[in-house]
């Protein structure tokens, strides 16, 4: 009895928890990245080792690699950009002239940043809110420009229009990221720069061609430069061409991590729907053991109190009593095991909070659904051997030894 009990709240646990976490993924799925990743291949090249440590020659590559990926036939757009969207990101701390700094510190934010090259919004079909996207006037030698997302926007100018506001990026950080006052142009949706699970990130985009130096330099040397391809197919199936145009500019650059962005998209998510599979396999295999250990428990018990059985029958008891009776003690199990699965689920459930999305992790109506559910398996498993025994004739039940 107490392995039964035992067996059912673990099997309430484990179904809680699995449950959480499909709930959790389900949510994931239908979180929208701020993207269009359909029909996007991503790759990866790396340009540490000196030769692209300033930026016009970074901007330099990008623009004649852009171009000639873009006349591959089935390519519809072509952008690159320091970091893809739901893989984090560098922040950096900006001044806002004319509003007071954060309290105890010098500047007013400290936001992510990404660099990124004329079509990217257009590639990842980003929509512009207001102002305008980078174009090719926005070069290393005109006005310096940023575009921020809504995010941002809503976060530093709550009641402004932000686009023609000025703001320094990098000050008081050091002279090799020095920047002049750059002049908001645009506003552009919020992207899930952190992952599918996080919040709206305030972001800061700036055009590859006017970064400063030093965050070129310092860029370049841990994290490889990401292209962007929109295509009308399948873009698995264009990347042999894709990459023999980036080799035409460069023979030295080699793709890696070549991806379709639904690829990436997926991957994001890869950790919760590998705990949800785990923990769902442990609690479909604890209910199993669950309805097995009630059914067995009950099965023999019913076979060691045959002739209390055939006596009661033939004394006037009801078949009906016999079932209530025998259903009734095998509850009584399931319910201490049911009572004790969720007192453990309340606490332990908790410990998923970090990898849940969309749900909470005493959910109420997932523990009684859970109970409720367990409870009917325990039913199930009670009434098999109860039925069995209010079957058997008074007369064979008294001579059973």
């Amino acid at each position: 009895a107490a392995l039964v009990i035992a067996e059912v709240a673990l099997a309430l646990v484990l179904l809680v928890s699995a449950t959480l976490l499909i709930r959790t993924f389900v949510g994931l799925r239908s979180v929208n990245p701020g993207i269009d990743a359909r029909n996007v291949l991503t790759f990866q090249t790396s340009l540490a080792g000196g030769r692209y440590s300033a930026t016009a020659k970074v901007d330099d590559l990008t623009r004649r690699a852009l171009r000639s990926i873009e006349t591959v036939p089935g390519v519809e757009s072509a952008a690159a950009s320091v970091m893809l969207p739901v893989e984090g990101g560098i922040d950096l701390p900006f001044v806002i002239p004319n509003k007071p700094p954060a309290k105890g510190n010098d500047y007013n934010g400290d936001e992510q940043w990404r660099s990124i090259t004329p079509r990217y919004f257009a590639t990842f079909k980003v929509p512009v809110l207001r102002g305008r996207p980078f174009d090719d006037r926005d070069a290393t030698n005109s006005a310096k420009v940023l575009i921020i997302n809504e995010a941002m926007a809503k976060k530093y100018w709550k009641d402004e229009n932000p686009v023609g506001q000025i703001i320094v990026i990098g000050k008081g950080i050091g002279p090799e990221f020095a920047d002049p006052p750059r002049e908001i142009v645009g506003v552009v949706g919020n992207v899930k720069e952190n992952g599918l699970g996080e919040g709206d990130t305030a972001v800061m985009y700036l055009p590859q061609s006017q970064v400063p130096e030093g965050m070129t330099a310092l860029a370049n040397s841990v994290i490889p430069l990401s292209w962007i391809v929109r295509t009308s197919m399948d873009p698995l199936t264009m990347r042999a061409s894709i990459e023999r145009q980036l080799q035409s500019v460069d023979n030295t650059l080699t793709a890696a991590r070549v991806r379709t962005m639904e690829r990436v998209l997926y991957q994001n998510v890869a950790r919760q729907n590998f705990n949800m599979l785990l923990l769902t396999i442990f609690a479909a295999i604890a209910l199993l053991l669950a309805s097995i250990g009630i059914y067995g428990l009950m099965a023999y018990s019913v076979e060691q109190r045959t002739q209390e059985i055939g006596i009661r029958l033939a004394l006037g008891a009801d078949s009906a009593d016999m079932r209530r009776m025998i259903v009734g003690q095998g509850m009584k199990l399931a319910g201490a095991g049911v009572a004790i699965g969720l007192a453990a689920a309340y606490g332990l459930t908790r410990l998923l909070k970090t990898l849940l999305f969309g749900v909470n992790a005493n959910d109420p109506a997932t523990f009684a659904g859970v109970a409720i559910i367990l409870s009917l398996v325990a039913l199930a498993a009670c009434y098999i051997p109860a039925r069995r025994a209010s079957a058997v004739a008074p007369v064979e039940a008294l001579r059973c030894q």
